[in-house]
């Protein structure tokens, strides 16, 4: 099998900028509630909001992405064993696959499995040796989308404005302060 490696973008963007991006991708290619792995989507572009407690799980080969958005306190994903099953039937693994994960909150009263959730995605990652970016923890709620029109990872965030662009020259910065972890793969890059 041939290796291709392809650097996809991640950027954080305003959540106007956010709806304006996903627009066009239609309400099929939304990861709604009740977040469990049956809402996940397989397409060429996805997208889903509202992540808080939960975990964001991408998995692209740069012409489709597989993205789940899973709830840490809905019963039905207390198997982790049953998402990791639907992850390797959805889509196949190849040398070509690249990940993303976002979401946890530490320490979260009414959300005490957050992070052991984030943990596993993490795990699962490692454990199939596919590179992956992962952002976690930071006490803002944020919205996911992937286009592999565009290799591009968008996340909305309010906090992002145009003039913060305009005083934070380095997107990165603005990553570390919104989240507690940032770890970015060889293969992606942060730009505004």
């Amino acid at each position: 099998m041939e290796n291709i490696s392809f650097t996809s973008r991640i950027r954080m963007v305003s959540p106007n900028e956010f709806r304006q991006i996903v627009s066009g991708f239609g309400e099929k290619k939304f990861v709604k509630a009740p977040w469990t792995i049956k809402e996940s989507v397989l397409a060429d572009r996805a997208y889903t909001s509202d992540v808080f407690d939960c975990t964001v799980c991408g998995l692209t080969d740069g012409k489709q992405v597989l993205m789940t958005h899973i709830c840490p306190t809905n019963p039905d994903n207390n198997n982790f064993s049953t998402i990791v099953d639907f992850i390797k039937r959805k889509i196949p693994f190849s040398e070509n696959l690249q990940g993303f994960i976002l979401g946890s909150k530490p320490d979260n009263f009414d959300s005490p499995d957050s992070t052991k959730l984030f943990d596993k995605f993490v795990n699962f990652m490692n454990k199939n040796k596919i590179p992956f970016s992962q952002f976690k923890g930071g006490p803002y709620e944020n919205n996911v989308a992937y286009s592999s029109i565009s290799d591009e990872w968008v996340i909305g965030n309010y906090l992002i404005t145009p003039q913060l662009k305009k005083i934070l020259t380095n997107p990165k910065e603005i990553f570390n302060q919104i989240f507690a972890k940032v770890e970015v793969s060889d293969l992606d890059e942060i730009v505004w």
